[in-house]
């Protein structure tokens, strides 16, 4: 695959053309095309998709400063001890990133990893024969059913009263909101994650080899980025002056984390199991600081995430020119004018999950390709009269399941555990293939 800034740029052009084409047909106009120019230009500064993009990177990397938690790290190591054979540990990894990737996808693919690349150094050390990379790949799975769970992207946005894709259901305020139980919390969405849950560890456990086990001698699997955070907090030495004790001390973040998340319990009081995007991680940042042992361990572990959302801040800007463009020149009612004739109220969800997952191959990014594909597959769904939630969900499940061969969010994982994409891509095809009928049947039935 190419690299992701990549196809965000032949995306763009793709919005360009197609744009222009759609203005100006097959004429020569420069006031057409400075015009379009400037729309695409002025999309940069979109306040909601930009905003969008900070919550998402907020997920990121809160969820990872949680998982390079002392106690976080100490719950690893205790799931370590647990598998004797090479079964048991596919099982428990698998199930553990699945489980976690729902509650919270940031957390979920770190601490998968952790505990993936954990789990092989103990076997090899016990002479217990694993496929490495098939371990990796459970890990992997915490990203099959994120975009289903708690940390959504598109689910929480559509829970939020005033979105960018307000419009397109032309309505505001509380109204235009889709609650979790149309979505996340939908009875077909929980039974289809459950099946997932049920079938995927096995499958994982089937696909070890018998013969030509390939192990985790010859892998450089780095040490957590947050291993070395005693060295930064300066716990292992005296401290002098009033600013060296504030940096240090544990008392600070643990008072602000705790009146941050007793907030929590007023909300959920008042307004029931109602999330959103700020309330994930208003909740995961709060909890972070209350975990770690000082304000600057916790802001140590933030900025090693913050390296790893490097092509969410990229990407953004260009999801918003593109956003501005199909808006500008009608190309978003287009698209879904496309859909309204090929598809009915019944197939429509359906189409969308299948052209969720071709859009993958051009956004990796689940919240970047709710900003493109969300407006005109609502559009349709408001002309057929489908739910606004089971369009949602398509998009949504779409956009996980192409996470199984693009392998743009496997980077973290690799990185942490030393393997390379082509290590793990032959099993998560075959995940991709298991995975796209059950998914497709929760849609349409």
């Amino acid at each position: 695959m190419p690299d992701p800034f990549v196809l965000v740029l032949l995306l763009t052009l793709v919005a360009l053309v197609l744009g222009y084409l759609k203005v100006a047909g097959l004429a020569l106009d420069g006031g057409a095309a400075s015009t379009l120019v400037m729309t695409w230009t002025g999309g940069f500064g979109n306040a909601e998709i930009l905003k969008f993009g900070l919550q998402i990177i907020l997920i990121v990397v809160t969820g990872e400063a949680i998982a390079a938690s002392p106690p976080a790290r100490r719950l690893l190591a205790r799931l370590t001890s647990i598998p004797k054979t090479a079964a048991q540990a596919l099982l428990l990894v698998t199930s553990f990133a699945l489980v976690t990737g729902w509650l919270h996808w940031g957390f979920g693919l770190v601490a998968s990893a952790l505990l993936a690349r954990e789990v092989g150094r103990a076997l090899a050390a016990r002479g217990v024969a694993i496929h490495y990379a098939l371990l990796g790949t459970g890990a992997y799975t915490s990203m099959l059913l994120w975009h289903a769970g708690l940390t959504a992207s598109a689910p929480l946005l559509m829970n939020t009263e005033k979105n960018f894709v307000s419009e397109v259901l032309g309505v505001s305020g509380p109204s235009a909101k889709v609650p979790l139980s149309e979505t996340i919390l939908a009875p077909y969405n929980l039974i289809a994650c459950a099946i997932l849950a049920l079938i995927v560890p096995p499958l994982i456990v089937a696909m070890h080899p018998k013969t030509g086990i390939v192990g985790i001698e010859g892998h450089e699997a780095p040490a957590l980025a947050s291993e070395d955070s005693a060295a930064h907090d300066g716990s292992g030495s005296a401290s002098f002056t009033p600013a060296e004790w504030l940096d240090k001390t544990r008392t600070l973040t643990f008072i602000t984390g705790a009146i941050g998340l007793s907030f929590l319990v007023r909300h959920f009081r008042e307004k029931g199991f109602d999330l959103n995007h700020n309330v994930v991680n208003c909740a995961f940042l709060m909890l972070g600081m209350v975990l770690h042992r000082s304000p600057v361990a916790y802001a140590h572990a933030i900025s090693k995430s913050v390296r790893g959302v490097s092509g969410i801040v990229l990407q953004f800007p260009f999801y918003g020119g593109i956003l501005e463009v199909m808006k500008h020149t009608g190309l978003s009612a287009s698209i879904a004018h496309v859909f309204v004739q090929a598809a009915s109220a019944t197939t429509l969800p359906v189409f969308t999950f299948l052209a969720s997952i071709l859009t993958k191959s051009f956004v990796p990014s689940g919240a970047g390709e709710w900003a493109v594909e969300g407006p005109p597959m609502l559009q349709a769904a408001k002309e057929l009269g489908v739910p606004y939630g089971k369009i949602t969900m398509a998009v949504a499940y779409g956009n996980m399941l192409g996470n199984m061969y693009q392998p743009f969010w496997s980077l973290p994982l690799l990185g942490l555990m030393g393997l390379r994409a082509r290590d793990i891509m032959g099993f998560c095809l075959i995940l991709f293939v298991v995975c796209l009928p059950v998914l497709g049947l929760a849609l349409l039935l």
